[in-house]
C-alpha cells in the first residue's frame, strides 16, 4: 500500500529514518517510530479517500449531464479568482490536502533526523535527500497555485487557460504519479538553485544573483527568457523580485534609500536597518520550506493587489510569467483516461 503513496526513493528515505529510530531503541525513539508509522498509514488512508472520488478525466453522467475533462474546462473558464473554488472538483480539493499532508510528512522526517542523528556524513546526506523531497513538494504546491491563477484569470487568452486546465486535470487525477519535473522542470530548476543562493543586494541590479542561480543549476532557458528583448518591463521587475526575495515596493524603498544617502551598494545590514527588522528576517536565502512559501505568497498576493488597483509593478509573479511562457511554447492536449493507470 505504501508504494501508492511514496515514490521508491521516498520509501527508502523513510526506511532509513525508521531503521535509525529502531536501532536506537530508547523509549523516546520507539515512540517517535510508532508515530511515524501511524502518519504513513494515515497518508495511505487519505490517498484512498482522494482516489475514491469520481475521476476528473473519465466521462460520466450526473443528473442527465455529461461530465468529462472538456466540460470541466468549460466550467473553469467561467471562473475568476473569487469563484474558482466553486468550480473545482472535490477530488482536486481533497487531493490538495493530501499533497500538503505529504509535504508535512517529509518535514517530520527532517525534524526527527535533526533531533536524533549525530552530525556526520550520513546525516548530511540524508538531510540533503530529504531537503530535495521537501523542495519538490513545495514546488508542486506552487506550480498548482500558478496554474490555478492562470485558469481563473478572466483577462487571459482562452487557449492558455485551457492548457493550464489540462495540466491541472492531469495533476488532480494522478497526485502520486506526477512530479512538477514531469510538466514544468523550469520551475523546479529555479527553486532548487535558489535554495543554495544567498542574496547579497549590492546595486540591486540582480546580476550577481542571476549568475549565481545559473552556476547553481538553474536552467539557462529561464534566464534567457527573462533577459530577452521581447519581454515586458513588468516581467523583468518580477524576475528581480524573485532573485531578491523581495517585492517591487520593497526594492523601490531600497533604491530611494540609496539615492538619498548617495550609496552605490547595499549590504544586508543596511537592508535590515531600512526596514527595521532583524537580519534573520530578510529572507536572504530560501533554503527552508517556510522561506519558499513566504517569499512566493508575498509576491503573489501583492502582485494581485497591484492588478486590481492598477498600481505600478508586476501584476504576476515571475513563476506565473514563466508558466505562461511554457504554455505558449508547448502543445498540451486534454489528458485521456488510462485504464491501466493505478491512480484511476
Amino acid at each position: 500500500m505504501t508504494n501508492r503513496v511514496l515514490e521508491p526513493e521516498e520509501i527508502v528515505l523513510a526506511g532509513k529514518v525508521l531503521s535509525f529510530l529502531d536501532e536506537e531503541g530508547t523509549g523516546e525513539t520507539c515512540s517517535d517510530a510508532t508515530h511515524l508509522r501511524d502518519v504513513m498509514n494515515l497518508l495511505v488512508r487519505l490517498r484512498e479517500v482522494v482516489t475514491s472520488y469520481t475521476s476528473i478525466i473519465r466521462s460520466h453522467s450526473v443528473a442527465g449531464e455529461l461530465r468529462d475533462v472538456h466540460t470541466l474546462a468549460n466550467a473553469l473558464c467561467r471562473s475568476d479568482p473569487y469563484s474558482i473554488e466553486a468550480y473545482m472538483p472535490t477530488r482536486a480539493v481533497v487531493g490538495r490536502s493530501y499533497l500538503v499532508a505529504k509535504f508535512n510528512f517529509f518535514r517530520l522526517l527532517v525534524r526527527i533526523c535533526r533531533h536524533y542523528m549525530p552530525e556526520n556524513e550520513q546525516r548530511r546526506e540524508l538531510m540533503d535527500e530529504l531537503g530535495y523531497c521537501v523542495r519538490e513538494s513545495v514546488t508542486s504546491i506552487i506550480a498548482e497555485d500558478v496554474l490555478v491563477s492562470i485558469t481563473s484569470d478572466d483577462g487571459q487568452e482562452m487557449g492558455l487557460r485551457r492548457k493550464a486546465i489540462y495540466l491541472l486535470a492531469d495533476l488532480w487525477e494522478h497526485r502520486t504519479l506526477r512530479s512538477v519535473n514531469d510538466f514544468f522542470p523550469l520551475l523546479y530548476s529555479v527553486w532548487n538553485a535558489k535554495s543554495r543562493v544567498t542574496v547579497s543586494y549590492g546595486t540591486l541590479a540582480g546580476t550577481t544573483e542571476l549568475l549565481t542561480l545559473m552556476r547553481e543549476g538553474c536552467d539557462p532557458a529561464v534566464i534567457d527568457h527573462f533577459t530577452s528583448d521581447q519581454i515586458s518591463e513588468e516581467e523583468r521587475q518580477a524576475l528581480i523580485e524573485l532573485v531578491f526575495n523581495a517585492t517591487y515596493e520593497e526594492l523601490e524603498t531600497m533604491r530611494r534609500y540609496m539615492e538619498r544617502n548617495h550609496m552605490d551598494v547595499l549590504g544586508p545590514d543596511d537592508v535590515a536597518q531600512i526596514f527595521n527588522v532583524p537580519l534573520s528576517k530578510l529572507h536572504q536565502t530560501t533554503a527552508t520550506a517556510e522561506d519558499m512559501f513566504f517569499t512566493f505568497r508575498e509576491r503573489q498576493v501583492i502582485a494581485y493587489q497591484r492588478k486590481i488597483k492598477n498600481l505600478p509593478g508586476p501584476k504576476k509573479t515571475a513563476e506565473e510569467y514563466l508558466m505562461l511562457y511554457y504554455l505558449r511554447q508547448t502543445n498540451i492536449n486534454p489528458p485521456e483516461y488510462d485504464l491501466t493507470c493505478k491512480e484511476s
